[in-house]
């Protein structure tokens, strides 16, 4: 069993979870394994994501009333819940600025690009981030394992497979479903942001600008989700 006393050996900064010390980590990519902050009955427990940045968990590892780990449970951290209140404000103040400043055919269908990007955009985000979360989960617990191992000599002969790896399941009905909707999709919004900037319309000069953003959201998602598929078959055929 593993005691608070020995996870506590883990965290190298010790510091509060506020919103200033959650930006600085992600800002300069914290790789310190690991900042955290000590209360009586939990650890909080963190570091910045490789990709992301600012999109890394906050582990609580709560204990009971003698120290002995009770559970882990994960939250985003409070730079990350602001930058997505952010990013909902923008992109709701630019439909606004559309919708009030142009005609509204104009205005329709820029709302209607806007809400392609943003949720294409959420897409490539949020499959990043629970990859990433994947990795820093894996690295805690068996960061633990590797303490309960050392506090307990008769584990160090047991055989790696007995501890818990979970394979990904990539190819699942929805999952696979969504890729057979999503990329036809992408490819035939790729064709016209493509046509936006090789043929924009000369009575509206943010076409081509708009487009080249749009390929970079939607190619990004694209590559985001292909390189996570070849990680995780990767990751799955080790495992086996």
């Amino acid at each position: 069993m593993v005691e608070k006393k020995d996870i506590e050996k883990l965290i190298i900064q010790n510091k509060k979870s506020t919103l200033k010390n959650h930006w600085n980590d992600a800002f300069f990519y914290n790789t310190t394994k690991y900042s955290g902050e000590i209360k009586p009955n939990e650890l909080l427990i963190w570091r910045s994501a490789h990709f992301l940045r600012g999109a890394y968990p906050i582990f609580h590892i709560s204990f009971d009333q003698n120290g002995k780990l009770n559970g882990i449970k994960k939250e985003k951290n409070p730079y990350h819940k602001l930058l997505n209140k952010i990013s909902i404000g923008f992109f709701s103040v630019l439909a606004l600025v559309l919708l009030f400043t142009t005609e509204f055919k104009t205005a329709i269908i820029g709302i209607i690009g806007i809400s392609v990007i943003g949720t294409l955009l959420h897409l490539v985000m949020s499959k990043a981030k629970k990859y990433e979360t994947n990795i820093l989960t894996d690295e805690l617990k068996e960061a633990i394992e590797n303490i309960e191992r050392e506090n307990n000599p008769e584990l160090i002969n047991k055989p790696k497979t007995e501890l818990k790896k979970e394979k990904v399941k990539e190819w699942t009905f929805t999952k696979i479903l969504t890729r057979l909707i999503l990329y036809p999709f992408c490819l035939f919004i790729l064709y016209l942001f493509i046509q936006m900037i090789l043929n924009p319309d000369p009575n509206h000069l943010r076409q081509r600008p708009l487009g080249i953003i749009g390929i970079i959201i939607v190619g990004g998602y694209l590559i985001v989700d292909i390189t996570i598929i070849v990680k995780n078959l990767m990751k799955n055929k080790n495992y086996s």
